[in-house]
C-alpha cells in the first residue's frame, strides 16, 4: 500500500475522510471503505510501475503517497455526497503524473536495482559494444 489511513487524515482531515467513507451518515470513518479505496489506488498505481520497476518497491517515494491519497480521496468521493472539481483535477493530474513515471519522462529516484529483473525465455543473447570496423571509421580505404 502506498498510503495509509493515518495518511490520509493528515492530509484531508479525520472528518472528511469520515464524510468521504460513511456509508450511514455517521462521523466515523468507515475503514473497510477506506481500505478498500487505498487498494484500488494502489492497484492503478502498481500497474504504471510494472513495467517500469520491482514491485513492491522497497521504500514509497513520497510523491507515491501523496498520489494515492488523491487517487483514494477520487474513489472515495465518486461514491459520497460530497465531491469537488478540484478533486477531480488532481486525481487527473496524479493520473497524469503515473503516466509520465510509466513512460520514464519522470523519475522517482529509486535506485536501478529496484527495476524489474529483464524476462528470459532461456536462450542465448548477445550483446555487441559497437562496430570497430565500417566505412566511416576507415578513412578511405574500404
Amino acid at each position: 500500500m502506498y498510503c495509509t489511513e493515518k495518511q490520509m487524515t493528515e492530509r484531508f482531515g479525520a472528518r472528511m475522510v469520515a464524510q468521504l467513507t460513511s456509508r450511514d451518515g455517521s462521523d466515523r470513518i468507515n475503514r473497510k471503505a477506506l481500505d478498500s479505496a487505498i487498494a484500488d489506488a494502489t492497484a492503478e498505481i502498481n500497474m504504471h510501475l510494472a513495467g517500469r520497476y520491482a514491485l513492491p518497491l522497497s521504500t514509497v517515494p513520497l510523491p507515491l503517497t501523496r498520489i494515492a491519497c488523491i487517487l483514494a480521496r477520487d474513489i472515495l468521493a465518486v461514491n459520497s455526497d460530497i465531491n469537488d472539481e478540484r478533486w477531480r483535477d488532481q486525481a487527473a493530474d496524479a493520473r497524469k503524473m503515473l503516466h509520465d513515471i510509466s513512460t520514464g519522462r519522470v523519475s522517482l529516484g529509486v535506485d536501478a536495482a529496484a527495476r524489474p529483473p529483464v524476462a528470459s525465455d532461456g536462450g542465448v543473447q548477445m550483446v555487441s559494444g559497437g562496430r570497430i570496423w565500417g566505412r566511416d571509421k576507415s578513412g578511405g580505404f574500404m
